[in-house]
């Protein structure tokens, strides 16, 4: 089949294709006419001031915060959209179109479930409006008022925890402003966070001991607000477990599991309680496998409530860059946590926790992070202490290295 190549003369190009896919003239001539009916239908051609017949309005269906409206369309040649506007709680004016081909269109963003009114109109190609219909729709409760109800502020550790859902996975906005006493001074944190998930769950960094007033409120993309939230809470204390009286059982079984082998193939077990990360001494990591069961059993010498623990990855690997091996190099990016139940004589599951790779705005930054650790609570969906123990245990499930484990906690008078 040859090519056709493009001409100005509309006739040459016809010939051209009649010449090179051999088609009966009729077939032509039919494909022809009905590009030039359908072409009219977009030539710009001179603007007039005639507007289109207004859109009949059939029905419409309830939608959170907002409608879908059912329409039947005008026939007016030069149809472009049909459009439906209303004006929100900040007094401005919102727009949505939909095009002439279709017979509904999706109004979103009332802040509030019940009735509403819009306006609905066509628009032609000059840019002339119908009358406008006014309509009045129902709405479902908007996601900006269902995530307000599920929305949970949770003291933690040195940190709040911020989470709700969002069935609706709309974007939704949630401001929190803390205000507390620091140092004998009044301090404020303003925080804006915001997703799209089912579930969202942040966290604020804050160390202090005195009460914190929290406000909170949601807003959505089309500037609904719900109404203010205001509570007082304390945040929840702890402390890092000083390692000195750490030790490590021997390799083998301990405690109804196999304890990790102390020395085997790289690194020494104790170099992840030795105080010590690869920031500090180069290659100071411990290495096991599927050979070598991925269990770190650590005895504290005393009966501890534990809260947090950091972990530290090897840095140092064949990857060049300043990221190093940090969040990859197979470090230890999942882990599960037990600890030593004394009543039962047996291993209580606490948590599994995984450690995602951050999104960073430059290369430095996985330094940066790798270096500081990563933090995780024993109990991330309500943050508390776990029962008395005095033996933890760190169990891998993806990777090989790790630095260092640090704990947090209380001991047990």
């Amino acid at each position: 089949m040859k090519k056709i190549r493009l001409y100005r003369n509309t006739f040459t190009v016809i010939r051209e294709a009649i010449h090179s896919l051999r088609l009966p003239w009729t077939v032509i001539l039919v494909i022809f006419l009905s590009g030039c009916e359908d072409t009219k239908r977009f030539e710009i051609g001179e603007a007039d001031n005639t507007p289109p017949l207004a859109p009949v309005f059939i029905t419409s269906k309830p939608l959170p915060g907002g409608a879908r409206i059912f329409y039947r369309r005008p026939a007016d040649e030069d149809l472009l959209s049909v459009e439906a506007s209303y004006t929100n709680s900040s007094g401005e004016t919102v727009h949505f179109a939909a095009s002439y081909f279709t017979d509904s269109l999706d109004v979103f963003g009332f802040g509030s479930s019940g009735e509403h009114s819009i306006d609905i109109y066509a628009v032609d190609r000059s840019g002339n409006q119908s009358e406008h219909i006014r309509q009045t729709v129902t709405a479902l409760e908007p996601a900006v008022e269902l995530v307000a109800q599920s929305l949970k502020i949770i003291p933690s550790f040195d940190a709040l925890l911020v989470k709700w859902t969002d069935s609706l996975k709309e974007n939704i906005y949630v401001y929190v402003t803390l205000d507390y006493l620091q140092d004998g001074k009044q301090a404020n944190h303003i925080g804006v966070f915001t997703s799209n998930q089912p579930e969202a769950n942040f966290s604020i960094d804050l160390v202090t001991q005195n009460p914190i007033a929290v406000n909170v409120r949601v807003g959505d993309k089309y500037g609904n607000s719900s109404f203010a939230k205001d509570t007082t809470i304390r945040l929840l204390q702890d402390g890092m477990i000083a390692k000195n009286g750490w030790t490590l059982p021997p390799p083998g079984e301990f405690l109804g599991v196999l304890q990790a082998d102390g020395n085997y193939n790289e690194g020494d077990m104790m170099e992840v309680i030795d105080g010590l990360t690869e920031e500090d001494i180069l290659r100071n990591y411990y290495f096991t496998n599927d050979a070598n069961p991925w269990n770190i059993i650590i005895d504290l010498g005393e009966e501890y409530e534990l809260s947090r623990i950091v972990t530290h990855q090897r840095y140092t690997w064949t990857e060049t860059g300043v990221q190093g091996a940090y969040y990859r190099g197979n470090n230890v990016l999942a882990y599960e946590m037990y600890v030593w139940n004394g009543e039962d004589q047996e291993w209580e599951w606490v948590s599994r926790h995984n450690i995602a790779t951050p999104t960073v705005m430059q290369e430095s930054d996985y330094k940066t992070l790798g270096d500081a650790g990563d933090k995780a609570f024993l109990y991330p969906e309500e943050p508390k202490f776990s029962r008395a123990t005095r033996y933890f245990r760190f169990e891998a499930v993806t990777g090989n290295y790790i630095s260092e484990i640090s704990l947090y906690g209380r001991r047990v008078q």
